[in-house]
């Protein structure tokens, strides 16, 4: 866990975790020079397991998060921010699962979203898969930092093996796309977390970086598949998919809908066992986007899109390269 003048939240956070069914953890706060009654908070906390790591300069999100995970000495690492929370069952789950799966290098949980006392399931699928994790880690972000659970060796494999700064506010989901390279990633299907969703977050906060920096990760994603028009599709899949803002023009919809079956066609290729399932993360991508237009009131600058919707609902691969031939003649 890393904090910054977290005393509004760190109290609740902190017990979270230390009120686990799993006993045998230790927690390392990093605590990046805070001026507020952050550090009195966690002084005043008695408990051995929690280790209190403070920074006489702020280093910013990722070298907190850095600095922490260097300290860390089990074999798997799981993630909080100061201002989320964890269910009591959260770590034994998931080491649980980390345990009989040894192909899967990282894993979630479902996230409740907490905003002005009112809390609400994320926008996520309720059922989710390896493969359809895959195919949204190219079109969306369907993981929440504080929910996830990841193996040390895994890490450390990475080059480098930390968070890169350099894509800070998007750390995290860069960190994720190098791990697909090691591994499965997978969510438990319940929710363990809660996401508190306030004006002073950090994504809500410098929001247009969070968007540039994301688009950076899938361009690199992209750019087998997409060559030198990478870039683009990556900040259009980031804009209206990610970050749900409507389509509002024709010719927008019919590009996103072309990057979205390209992605898929490209993650299918040598994956015959997960088709289906990718196949259907295209259905739920496609009605994300068009619900948002319709939402927006924009819908009747749309043609009727037949064919493409006609592919989705056949859940095939099969029937997405087809439409896509027939686009492309």
């Amino acid at each position: 866990m890393t904090t910054f003048n977290g005393a509004h939240t760190i109290n609740q956070s902190v017990r979270s975790i230390l009120r686990q069914s799993m006993r045998n953890f230790e927690l390392i706060v990093v605590d990046d020079a805070s001026s507020d009654a952050t550090p009195a908070l966690l002084d005043a906390i008695n408990d051995p397991r929690l280790i209190i790591i403070r920074n006489d300069e702020r280093l910013g999100i990722a070298a907190a998060r850095n600095r922490g995970l260097a300290k860390c000495q089990a074999r798997y690492i799981a993630m909080l921010d100061h201002d989320d929370l964890s269910d009591c069952r959260r770590l034994d789950l998931q080491a649980a699962y980390l345990d009989e799966h040894p192909d899967v290098v990282l894993v979630g949980t479902r996230v409740w979203e907490l905003d002005h006392h009112k809390t609400t399931p994320e926008d996520q699928p309720a059922q989710s898969s390896p493969a359809l994790l895959r195919l949204l880690l190219y079109l969306d972000n369907p993981l929440a930092w504080s929910s996830v659970m990841l193996r040390a060796d895994a890490l450390c494999s990475l080059a480098p093996p930390m968070l890169r700064p350099e894509f800070e506010p998007a750390d995290d989901f860069d960190l994720y796309h190098r791990l697909l390279a090691l591994g499965d990633v997978a969510r438990l299907d319940i929710p363990l977390t809660v996401y508190h969703w306030h004006a002073s977050n950090a994504s809500r906060r410098v929001e247009s970086r969070v968007l540039d920096s994301a688009a950076q990760v899938l361009a690199h994603a992209y750019a087998p598949w997409f060559g030198t028009e990478a870039g683009t599709a990556a900040a259009l899949v980031v804009r209206h998919s990610s970050n749900r803002a409507a389509v509002t023009d024709a010719a927008t919809m019919t590009r996103l809908r072309e990057i979205v079956r390209r992605v898929a066609v490209g993650l299918a290729d040598g994956r015959p066992s997960e088709q289906r399932a990718i196949a259907a993360g295209v259905r739920l991508v496609l009605w994300r986007l068009t619900r948002a237009a319709v939402r927006s009131g924009r819908i009747s600058l749309f043609r009727p899109p037949a064919p493409v919707l006609d592919a989705a609902a056949s859940l095939t691969i099969g029937a997405i390269r087809a439409v896509m031939r027939r686009h492309s003649a």
